[in-house]
């Protein structure tokens, strides 16, 4: 509802035509089912092995990466050169490698680690029966902010260790597992609010500037931030109610 309401003015009321499967496929058709095959049996395995990175702890990246070359061998042995040069993102990969070497310096710098210190500190000095509603509303908010401007991946790994110590030293006050879920709340909903706080986001922007529609910081922001806020803020009222007021 609030994306109809905030892209009402781009949408017109005309009847949506039938949809007619058939001429889908005349209009898009597979021209190659083979390769369409080996790609899409490569992409099933890759997905398995992520879901069984707790057995062999393998790097995804490079299991993504191996995939891919392989990919690439299997469908187009004779001009690998063609499909990097032509069929690679690479302006998004390159942008990526930006992005995270920036967060990376943030996170030596010892930004991100100020950030969780700064949290601990201010859920400590409240009193006993505000503790978890404010160390819940705080964890969420600022978790969301952060995610939206900077990568989540690192955010979480390094709040992780200021939850688990906040758990330890108030175990009867700040169960982790209620940590944990405002954690993840707050830094998987921030990735909506710019452009910049999802891979997602970066991926589809620079694929629909290649098609000739580009999407701006801004043009994302206004729809984003306000998709954030809504989001996150019903979070925040759902663990309130849950393990606050109910639990």
């Amino acid at each position: 509802m609030l994306l109809l309401w905030i892209f009402k003015p781009f949408m017109t009321m005309k009847e949506m035509p039938e949809l007619d499967a058939e001429k889908l496929k005349l209009t898009y058709p597979i021209y190659d089912e083979p390769r369409l095959l080996i790609a899409g049996t490569s992409t099933f395995f890759l997905i398995i092995l992520f879901f069984l990175h707790p057995l062999h702890h393998k790097d995804t990246a490079w299991l993504a990466l191996i995939t891919a070359l392989l990919t690439i061998s299997f469908t187009n042995p004779h001009d690998v050169q063609d499909v990097l040069r032509n069929h690679v993102e690479w302006d998004t990969l390159l942008f990526f490698a930006g992005l995270f070497v920036l967060v990376e310096v943030c996170a030596a710098m010892g930004l991100l680690e100020a950030i969780g210190e700064a949290l601990a500190d201010v859920i400590k000095a409240q009193s006993e029966s505000q503790q978890l509603p404010i160390a819940i509303t705080l964890i969420i908010w600022v978790s969301a902010i952060t995610s939206a401007f900077l990568d989540n991946i690192p955010y979480t790994a390094t709040m992780i260790p200021v939850v688990r110590i906040l758990s330890d030293e108030l175990p009867d006050t700040l169960p982790i597992k209620t940590l944990a879920w405002a954690l993840s709340f707050g830094a998987c909903l921030g990735g909506n609010g710019t452009l910049l706080g999802a891979s997602a986001n970066i991926v589809t922007a620079g694929i629909s500037s290649n098609r000739g529609f580009k999407i701006s910081f801004m043009n994302f922001f206004y729809p984003g931030m306000m998709a954030m806020i809504l989001t996150t803020a019903i979070s925040n009222l759902y663990m309130v109610i849950v393990y606050v007021w109910v639990g």
